[in-house]
Formats: C-alpha cells, structure tokens, sequence
C-alpha cells in the first residue's frame, strides 16, 4: 500500500465492526452482507499484516494489534465527524464561521490564559477559538518552524531563549523566577532570610528553567549541608496549586503565578532575590497574509501581555525598586 493510499472502505468497516465486537451487527449497521463485512476485515488485516480479530464461537473479539488499532481509529473518527458537524452548522446558518487557532505551552495556558478567555470571547463571539496546549513540538530549544501554507495553528506562543526567537517573533512578556508560598503558610512560618527555606518542602518543577539548587547556590547555600524536603509536581499549574495549599514553597515563573499573586494566594517572600528566566514569544507561521479575526486576537494577545507586564512593574515599584514577580 503507498503512504497515499487509505484502505478507507475497510477502516470503516472495521471500526463499525469493532464497536460491536460482531461482524453480523457490523453488516447491519453499513447495510452490508456479513461475508462482505469479513472480506473486507481480510483484506484490512492483509494490507496492514497483522490479525485483527480472534473468531471466538460465532462471534470475534479484538486482538491487542486491533485493539490498539482500534483506539487509533476512533480519536481520528471523532474529529472527522466534529469537523464534520461544524461545516453542517456552518451550511444551516448560511454563514461563514471563523476559526483561529492558538497553540501554546500548557501551563501558560492554564495559568495565564485561562482566567482572560472569556474577555476574548466576549470581544470576538462569531469566531470560534481553538486552543491546543498539549505541548509536544512547542519546545522552546527548538529552531522555530518555516513559514507554511498548511500552517498547524493560526498564531502560536513559544517559550524560549531571545537568541533563537528575537528575529523571528514578537516578545509577550519575560519571566524572573523566585520563592513563593501561601499566604497562611508565610503567617505560620517564619521567612526572614533565604537559609530559612531549608527547614521547609521545596516545590519544583522538572521543566523550570531555574532550578531550587541553582537559586540557592545563588544565594550563598549549600543545598547539600542538609536533608531538604523536597517535591517535585508536574506540570507547573499541579505544582503551583500545591503551594497555594500550604505544601511547601515554590520556585516559580513570575508569569505563571500571576492571578494567585493577584488574589492574594501566593506571596513572595523575598521578591528582591527574583532571578532572570526565559520569555514568551509570539508569531504567525502562516505563510499567508493573516486574516482579520487573526489580526485581532494577536493584537488582544498583546494587550494582555503588556497589562500583565505593567502589573509586574507596578508592584515591583510598590517593593521599592526591586525586580519582584507578579
């Protein structure tokens, strides 16, 4: 079979077939014979080389190849038919409903985009907003992608050094990263110098730019002069939900702990020890001339940013000069 050749029919049938876990309940569902339903299952598993059904009795049950197979087919499935269904709606009503894309690293999302999302919908109700944080190729080492037609997003929000992005896409905000706790933890435990954190759990994530041993050593201790009590959660959001629950102190960007800092959930007990991470970068990848709703959730993007970078200033005047993190 080439790369280009689908054995749609069979896929089809299979699936159906699959669901059921009967070929004769397969055939009735696609209108077929039952020995159609089995010819093509025969011709699938020929073209794929490997069993998909086990005949048990009169009936069939997956193997672990058409199990997994089976998974595979039902997530594309899915989508077809929400892509599908949006194009029927999209018919019924007459009109042309806009999709923006954005992708993003997860926990900006969750932390920083999440608690704005409905400003933007409010500001943009006939465009339909997709978001896809699940990570995976937005790594911030990585050389940024080439411009395509067939772009996978609309606009996307990378987190990386300014030598890779500077050029090729437009700084959102930078971090710093410094100890936060909650307020009640802050009131029950005394916090006057940096060696009072090692009689307390360190909360960290594996992804951080900064590491708790590195900050340390920045501050003049020796992590290892004593037993430090220590956890690690991820993603950021797990860990910073920990500390807001009076875990432990966390060692987290300034970005992501903004709407806790806000409320009063986290409080930095020494904002004037932040040190320097990475920073957000947007960009269009599309190869095309961006289109107005574009245009306009990039401009909201910004907006937000810079209200979120004027809050960090402020409260960095408000600790008299020094480069706190909120």
């Amino acid at each position: 079979m080439s790369e280009r050749a689908l054995p749609l029919r069979g896929i089809a049938v299979f699936e159906a077939a699959a669901r059921a876990s009967s070929f004769q309940l397969a055939a009735e569902e696609l209108d077929l014979t039952p020995s159609a339903v089995s010819h093509q299952i025969r011709l699938l598993e020929e073209i794929l080389g490997v069993r998909l059904f086990d005949r048990v009795g009169r009936g069939v049950i997956l193997t672990p190849d058409g199990a997994e197979y089976a998974r595979s087919i039902r997530q594309s499935i899915r989508r077809l038919r929400a892509a599908t269904s949006d194009i029927r709606a999209r018919g019924k009503k007459g009109d042309t409903l806009e999709v923006v894309r954005i992708e993003m690293p997860p926990s900006l999302a969750q932390c920083w985009l999440l608690p704005r999302l409905a400003d933007l919908m409010t500001k943009l109700p006939s465009v339909d907003i997709r978001i896809n944080a699940q990570g995976g190729h937005l790594q911030g080492d990585r050389l940024p992608f080439r411009q395509l037609a067939d772009a996978p997003a609309d606009v996307q929000i990378v987190y990386g050094d300014r030598d890779i992005w500077e050029d090729r896409a437009s700084l959102l905000f930078s971090e710093d990263f410094a100890p936060y706790c909650g307020a009640a933890f802050l009131a029950q435990n005394a916090l006057d110098a940096p060696d009072d954190l090692l009689r307390h759990a360190l909360i960290s994530t594996s992804q951080n730019y900064i590491s708790w041993d590195e900050w340390l050593t920045q501050q003049g201790l020796d992590a290892g002069e004593s037993a430090i009590s220590k956890v690690q959660l991820d993603p950021s959001h797990l860990a910073i939900e920990a500390a807001v629950t009076g875990v432990g102190v966390i060692l987290e960007s300034s970005v992501l702990v903004e709407a806790e800092l806000s409320a009063g959930a986290l409080v930095a007990p020494f904002p004037q020890l932040g040190r320097p991470g990475l920073s957000y970068w947007m960009y269009a990848p599309s190869a095309e001339r961006a289109r107005p709703a574009v245009e306009t959730v990039i401009g909201w993007l910004k907006e937000m940013a810079a209200a979120s970078a004027l809050r960090a200033t402020r409260s960095a005047d408000g600790a008299g000069g020094a480069p706190t993190n909120c």
